[in-house]
């Protein structure tokens, strides 16, 4: 142990976890490690962080539902119908800092797919990590009823991945494959 800081009281049990103090080699429990980072200058998160801004008092901070959730839901602002067939915008009163080499990716939620029919109008929304305005939703009502939703409803999902080191090469020919050319349905039901 290098020294001690008289601001933590996490104990000194030496030990690697994804968060961890540069002062102390100690694991932090998850549940404090992100308060720690707002307050400790000496705390270090060896994951990705994601900074979220609100922009209207309404929006919701979003949170994982399970620790081993893939995504966290997004939350409307206001309150709103959407008729069948219908498309709208919905804001959700956030702004993301999504580090470089990422991209936020926004899924409708399964639970809204399953009981009335909605989607998104783009299928999957794509936030760049240069993007810093509001995250708005593209809802589409597929089904056969009008929906509404009050001001806090869970109206979509995001995920943050991690994007591969691509680069795009313009070419004369590909190499051949088995399949060749075959697009939809070549490969049967």
């Amino acid at each position: 142990m290098k020294e001690t800081c008289a601001r933590c009281k996490h104990g000194f049990e030496i030990m690697r976890g994804d968060y961890k103090c540069e002062i102390q080699e100690i694991k932090i429990p998850k549940f404090n490690a992100l308060d720690l980072a707002k307050k400790c200058t000496f705390f270090v998160f060896k994951g990705t962080l994601v900074k979220i801004k609100k922009l209207n008092l309404q929006a919701q901070i979003p949170k994982h539902a399970t620790a081993q959730s893939a995504g966290f839901d997004l939350h409307c602002i206001q309150k709103f119908d959407v008729r069948p067939g219908e498309h709208c915008t919905i804001g959700t009163g956030l702004a993301f800092e999504i580090p470089s080499g990422y991209a936020m990716f926004i899924y409708p939620r399964s639970g809204n797919a399953k009981k009335y029919g909605l989607t998104l109008s783009n299928a999957v929304g794509v936030v760049d990590a240069d993007y810093r305005g509001e995250i708005k939703i593209l809802i589409h009502n597929a089904g056969k009823n009008s929906v509404g939703f009050q001001a806090g409803d869970r109206i979509a999902q995001a995920i943050i991945h991690k994007l591969p080191d691509v680069e795009l090469l313009e070419c004369v020919e590909l190499d051949e494959t088995s399949r060749g050319t075959g697009g939809f349905g070549s490969t049967g039901k």
